[in-house]
């Protein structure tokens, strides 16, 4: 062993025991063999060359049966014609789209069954040829989970919109209870001039009855179908929608409660909010569930000091911010750390799930749910949505 100290080892010293870089045919495949996701080895014409056993087993064929065949066997149409093209582009100009980058496609298994997959592809030279690798996962069991996951959102979303109304309904009954007495006093009133009325000097009066009649009765039916449209079981559904049209279409339910509440409510809009692209039956489920935790929030307060603001405005050229107030007692200190969680709260008939499916809806839209402790008292709540959505290029879309 040499001990100089300007000694340089030499570069198989450096490395250490001799690595054979050389990787026979069968080394080579038991390696491919040895990953979970599935591997497909192409040449620059898309022909396949080599397949692993996870990719076997994802698409049913046999590497012995499926080489030499092009890759668009084991991809649904839209996809390969897109492939082929992405492929024949880069093949001319070098310009990357899909090498390199993971995305996702429908792959198409040998039963004609199309599923899910993801797809990395990458480039190999093998001396003069050019090889491409392509990584797949099967995202099968993972669409499934989410899909599963969104129904269950929904379902919860669906469970808190009737906990509102449950909340609501004394204000409801109460609401209703005025257009119907109307109807049944006006009735009664018109039968009381018609049988006194021997000419048709009184026909006047029984035609004004007739009329209030027709406005109160469409005034209880539009309560009906506000409750209704709010409450119903539904896919959430987004679309450029009018912040101001959403917030007007619920004022009449908040308008029921705070009057049920003894609570004077107030509201201001900004003209010439932007448009959003979202749900606005969830949106209205946020801001309902705002207001009536506002007037919960208020129970204990005077009468005469019970205040709920709800305001709306353009934030900056991104963003809205919908805004509710209130008079009340605060977030207590105990519970800032667990107001959103699922299943806790401070209602006695309570679910625990109306905040917590305000901010999953809100984060869902790409927005956010938060609130303050007011400097005098009360506190508040605001929903902030971006005007823009960016949206992710449609699969197959240059």
């Amino acid at each position: 062993m040499d001990t100089r100290e300007d000694y340089v080892p030499g570069p198989l010293e450096e490395a250490g025991p001799r690595i054979d870089t050389e990787f026979s045919a069968a080394e080579f495949d038991a390696l491919l063999n040895a990953a979970v996701d599935g591997i497909i080895v192409t040449d620059s014409n898309g022909r396949v060359l080599r397949m692993n056993a996870a990719a076997e087993g994802m698409f049913g064929y046999e590497a012995a049966e499926i080489a030499g065949q092009g890759i668009d066997i084991i991809m649904n149409a839209r996809d390969a014609r897109n492939h082929d093209r992405y492929m024949d582009n880069y093949m001319r100009t070098g310009e990357r789209k899909i090498i390199g980058i993971g995305r996702e496609v429908v792959a198409r298994h040998r039963n004609g069954r199309e599923f899910p997959v993801d797809l990395a592809i990458g480039r190999a030279n093998v001396g003069d040829d050019v090889r491409f690798v392509g990584l797949i996962r099967d995202l099968t069991e993972q669409k499934a989970a989410e899909e599963e996951a969104l129904r269950q959102r929904e379902q919860m979303s669906f469970a808190s919109r009737l906990t509102t109304m449950g909340e609501m309904a004394a204000a409801m009954a109460h609401e209703l209870n005025q257009p119907l007495s109307a109807i049944s006093n006006y009735t009664a009133a018109c039968q009381r001039l018609l049988d006194q009325t021997e000419g048709g000097e009184d026909r006047p009066d029984v035609d004004r009855a007739l009329d209030q009649i027709g406005v109160q009765a469409h005034r209880a039916a539009e309560i009906i179908q506000r409750i209704r449209d709010f409450a119903r079981s539904r896919e959430a559904a987004r679309e450029p929608v009018d912040l101001r049209a959403v917030i007007a279409d619920i004022l009449p339910l908040a308008r029921m409660d705070s009057r049920a509440h003894n609570t004077d409510l107030r509201i201001r809009i900004e003209k010439d909010l932007p448009l959003v692209m979202a749900d606005a039956i969830q949106i209205q489920q946020i801001i309902l569930n705002l207001v009536r935790n506002g007037i919960d929030s208020m129970e204990t307060v005077p009468e005469k000091q019970r205040r709920l603001d709800i305001r709306a405005w353009l934030e900056d050229a991104q963003h809205v911010r919908i805004t509710v107030t209130d008079r009340g007692t605060g977030v207590p200190e105990d519970t800032e750390d667990s107001l959103f969680t699922p299943f806790l709260t401070t209602k006695e008939s309570g679910m625990g799930l109306g905040l917590a499916i305000s901010r999953s809806i809100a984060t869902a839209h790409g927005g956010k749910l938060a609130y303050f402790n007011n400097p005098v008292a009360g506190s508040t709540f605001y929903l902030i949505l971006p005007t823009k959505i960016s949206r992710q290029k449609e699969q197959g879309h240059d």
